[in-house]
């Protein structure tokens, strides 16, 4: 089988996108085929014909077939991004970067700290670890922002 071309964009629809708050969206996408990332990797998302930026899914890494990533608008590709309504095809390559070492967290009591919205990538180290909870202690997690408004992803959609 020939391996995977990390630098060939896939194709994903833009099944949903969600307003968390005033700058920042989660969009739901699903891919043409099981696309695996490890929590701590990144993608690149293209929008064709605008271009592409860096995000770390917000999703759990036991997902095959979609995808979620939150985003903050902050700049020309963000804020293309926010414009979408949904159904659009959009491109993703990657992953890229390393993973965090969860094997190595196993047995032990694990914090995840995070704001605003750093909280997206960290929701998908968060749910990674549920899947294997019983491997661990305990798994405690703090975050928060500026006001409750910019929480970007609110406590009851983490788990």
């Amino acid at each position: 089988m020939p391996e995977k071309n990390i630098y060939k964009p896939l194709k994903f629809k833009l099944d949903k996108i969600v307003t968390e708050s005033s700058l920042i969206k989660t969009f739901f996408m699903t891919s043409e085929k099981d696309f695996e990332f490890k929590a701590g990797q990144f993608v690149e998302v293209t929008i064709d014909g605008v271009g592409e930026a860096p995000y770390t899914p917000s999703s759990s890494a036991w997902i095959k077939d979609k995808m979620e990533v939150t985003i903050m608008e902050a700049g020309y590709v963000t804020k293309k991004m926010h414009d979408l309504k949904g159904g659009e095809i959009l491109g993703v390559r990657g992953p890229f970067g390393k993973s965090y070492p969860i094997e190595k967290f196993y047995g032990k009591d694990i914090i995840i700290l995070g704001g605003g919205v750093g909280i997206a990538p960290l929701r998908c180290l968060l749910l990674t670890m549920l899947e294997e909870a019983d491997k661990f202690r305990r798994i405690i997690i703090c975050f928060g922002a500026k006001t409750p408004e910019r929480l970007p992803i609110k406590a009851p959609s983490v788990i």
